[in-house]
């Protein structure tokens, strides 16, 4: 049995997944991953994130011998790829020693970002890498770390996913779709920017060679091999950024097809065929895992992260009884929605409005809670709203950039689990919903893209299935626009 291996490092999590040919999972293995937090005292709102390089790979070779060792007897693995989440990056020296290794949660460039605005220009710089504000991009945390320390020790600068394909053959190579969330990219030319680099003072030495996802760059090193228990000599495939490549996972990858990842954050993407800039410098637009493809991106924000505050708020934890439980306190609401909004977490983008100080909170009837408390399942229910209502709001700021109406949108994730998520998405949209069927869809995508490297399948059309949900009736749209009421009054409060 032929099989491809998938290593996904993601915000908070690694994992390792391998697929057979027909994206089935075989056998999969997942560790949490922890970061040093840390704060800037004269920029209190401002945090920091290290990564421990040692741990970071230490926890995702655990899953990857864990993995192979659990694959079926005659399993032979034709290609191994890895995905990550964005922003995230590592700076080595020329002994291949780390010297900063940060997630994507790391803020502390928050000052660089904007002196880099200052240099180049806002404007400029998202009609360059389709980006903006660099506040947490790697295009900042250079120039931090160039101010902070010894900037000339920097050899290499790579993005998680392709550090971990790094460390898998010794190859160094990037790809288009995680490159662009260095900010130091062309997205139009898919090049690396010879003007941001110049204008920063950037050695283009540092930067990889950019290579195509799903190319075959290298084959495991004896020490990975002995690191991963992936066998020595399997072929190794450049991979993708998580979000584009949960798009492929789930099927999203012609021209006018959108799709939501609806994880810690819910990005929600549109496929282009041409590098669409948006002229009011709010919406990002990347590269495709899939070549000649460009994706356009409204954020919904904190989505699954909020819920499992949310869930640990209610009953004490965020494991899978506790969203067991949520589904089943929902379920047993009457049909007909209460008056409760929820305002904590979900967002429709817009860069030009960020406000770190603006108030969330619950609108229920009040005076009369004494005889009408709301019931958790009636709260819990209010934030999915919420998480729908959001992602219909930038589906909207899309089909505004586009001129296209949005017929399906396909959504992947963690959070795409949720029944009563997706009726509500589906009802509040009233458009048919298509849901990925394989939960770990980034890792998914990635495994399409290896098996077409490894000659397993011709092209890229053997994508996950996904699942239909029709909304059942039309009566969330005026619940949407009291939301968006005031969700727009809270956006110019602040606390």
């Amino acid at each position: 049995m032929d099989c491809v291996v998938t290593l996904d490092a993601g915000t908070g999590s690694g994992r390792c997944v391998a697929f057979d040919p027909g994206g089935r999972p075989l056998a999969s293995a997942q560790e949490p991953f922890r970061y040093r937090l840390f704060t800037n005292p004269s920029v209190p709102l401002v945090r920091g994130f290290d990564l421990d390089p040692r741990a970071f790979w230490g926890a995702l070779a655990r899953c990857a011998r864990a993995t192979v060792g659990a694959l079926p007897a005659g399993a032979q693995v034709r290609g191994v790829i890895a995905t990550s989440q964005r922003e995230g990056c590592v700076f080595l020296d020329a002994a291949d020693e780390v010297l900063y290794a940060g997630p994507n949660l790391d803020a502390r460039a928050f000052a660089e970002g904007m002196e880099v605005e200052q240099r180049i220009g806002a404007e400029r710089l998202h009609r360059i890498t389709g980006h903006a504000p660099p506040y947490i991009f790697p295009v900042a945390r250079y120039v931090w770390y160039r101010k902070h320390h010894d900037g000339s020790r920097v050899a290499r600068l790579f993005m998680l996913n392709d550090w971990i394909t790094y460390l898998l053959s010794g190859v160094a190579v990037a790809e288009p779709s995680n490159a662009g969330e260095s900010m130091l990219y062309d997205v139009s030319r898919r090049e690396w920017s010879a003007e941001i680099l110049d204008a920063l003072d950037v050695p283009p030495a540092i930067l990889p060679e950019v290579r195509a996802p799903g190319t075959c760059v290298g084959r495991v090193t004896a020490r990975a091999a002995a690191e991963t228990g992936i066998p020595e000599g399997t072929p190794v495939f450049a991979g993708g950024a998580d979000t584009e490549s949960a798009l492929l996972g789930s099927g999203v990858y012609e021209t006018g097809e959108t799709g939501a990842v609806l994880g810690t954050t819910s990005p929600v993407q549109t496929v282009i065929d041409r590098p669409l800039i948006d002229p009011r410098g709010n919406l990002w637009t990347s590269c495709h895992v899939v070549p000649e493809r460009w994706v356009l991106e409204s954020n919904a924000g904190d989505t699954g992260d909020s819920y499992r505050w949310l869930l640990e708020l209610m009953f004490g934890t965020a494991d899978t009884s506790a969203y067991v439980g949520a589904e089943e306190a929902m379920r047993s609401l009457e049909s007909a929605p209460r008056q409760v909004y929820c305002h904590l977490g979900p967002v429709i983008f817009n860069l030009r409005e960020m406000n770190p100080l603006k108030p969330a909170g619950m609108l229920f009837r009040f005076p009369l809670l004494h005889v009408d408390r709301p019931l958790r399942g009636e709260i819990l229910h209010a934030f999915l709203e919420s998480v729908a209502f959001a992602i219909r709001g930038n589906c909207e700021q899309l089909s505004a950039a586009t001129g296209r109406p949005i017929p399906v949108l396909t959504v992947s994730g963690g959070m795409a689990q949720s029944p009563t998520l997706a009726r509500l998405l589906a009802t509040t949209l009233g458009v048919p919903l298509a849901v990925a069927t394989v939960v770990e869809s980034a890792s998914l995508g990635c495994a399409i893209l290896a098996a077409v490297g490894a000659g397993l399948h011709a092209d890229v059309s053997q994508a996950v299935a996904v699942d239909p949900v029709a909304g059942e009736t039309a009566e969330y749209d005026e619940r949407y626009h009291r939301w968006r009421e005031v969700y727009g009054k809270l956006t110019g409060w602040t606390l």
